[in-house]
């Protein structure tokens, strides 16, 4: 297992760098988040501000929780660093990727270009990640219940105390809007648009992002380096991957600093989430939760506002 002070400098050095961006983007004045399918736009504070609610409610309920849901134990059997390394490649794959399939597509039809972002994302970070680390991977096969079976298998108890915080995020951030802008009528989507967006956020962000960077590479880092240092490493993983087929800023710095700012920031309550209730409904649910909402937000509003 890699040494306790290898995690502690992991831990310093992603403080530090999420330090640098925040105050790069003050001092360039970027504090305005650009919706996407992950996030509706608003000031940075705005977003920062429910994060440290959801993640003060995930460590008050329950205060203690019981032995059992360590990484040791859920990675019995498995060759962790081995498959940390597998698992980062299949995010360096998810890059190439989609600049492979967006040619591709670009020779068929042009309309079909912003499909490479999607495909290579199930590609390379759903199927070869599953295949790879899965119960029955290619890496290792264990006879014991792998990650995403106990994460999925989730009896009734303290593990499911998380709604609490699921509800309270959900409220402060969604409920409660804080700067978020206007939209114009003109601009909202047809049903059809709606839909497909709606449908691509809900599996691409909400259900196969929670797999891969929580349960299958988080879990992994956890035991490697322990807690706080696997959640903030993996989110910094989360954070860089973000930049996929996005170009918000038109910027690669600014993006960057945006994604570790953001992303980043929602990479650690999604994994704080994660490593207290070992339950994947619960991410599955918050996330949708911000999925649906950045996806809905302007119907959401000119149905409030414009009556329509």
């Amino acid at each position: 297992m890699v040494r306790a002070t290898v995690g502690r400098r992991l831990l310093v050095a992603g403080l530090l760098v999420f330090l640098a961006a925040v105050a790069f983007l003050f001092a360039t004045g970027h504090v305005l988040i650009q919706r996407s399918e992950d996030y509706a736009s608003g000031q940075l504070w705005s977003f920062w501000l429910p994060v440290l609610l959801g993640l003060l409610l995930i460590r008050v309920a329950p205060w203690r929780t019981p032995d059992g849901t360590a990484p040791a134990d859920m990675l019995r059997g498995r060759r962790a660093r081995r498959e940390v390394w597998a698992l980062l490649g299949c995010v360096a794959a998810f890059f190439v990727g989609d600049l492979v399939l967006y040619g591709a597509y670009d020779l068929v039809d042009p309309q079909l270009r912003a499909l490479a972002y999607h495909t290579s994302k199930v590609l390379f970070l759903l199927l070869l990640p599953i295949m790879l680390t899965g119960r029955s991977g290619v890496m290792g096969a264990s006879s014991q219940p792998d990650v995403l079976q106990r994460g999925t298998r989730v009896p009734w108890g303290w593990r499911w105390a998380g709604v609490l915080a699921v509800v309270g995020y959900v409220y402060i951030a969604v409920l409660i809007p804080w700067t978020t802008p206007a939209p114009s009528p003109g601009t909202l989507p047809n049903s059809y648009t709606l839909f497909a967006r709606l449908a691509l956020a809900l599996v691409t962000a909400a259900l196969l992002e929670e797999v891969f960077f929580r349960a299958l590479l988080q879990t992994r880092l956890e035991y490697l380096l322990g807690r706080w240092p696997g959640i903030v490493v993996s989110a910094g993983v989360y954070a860089v991957a973000s930049l996929v087929g996005t170009d918000a800023y038109h910027s690669l710095v600014v993006d960057l600093a945006m994604a570790i700012a953001v992303q980043g920031t929602a990479g650690v309550l999604f994994g704080y989430l994660w490593t207290r209730y070992r339950n994947l409904w619960l991410n599955f649910l918050l996330h949708a939760c911000v999925s649906v909402v950045a996806v809905m937000h302007p119907v959401i509003y000119n149905a409030l506002v414009f009556g329509r």
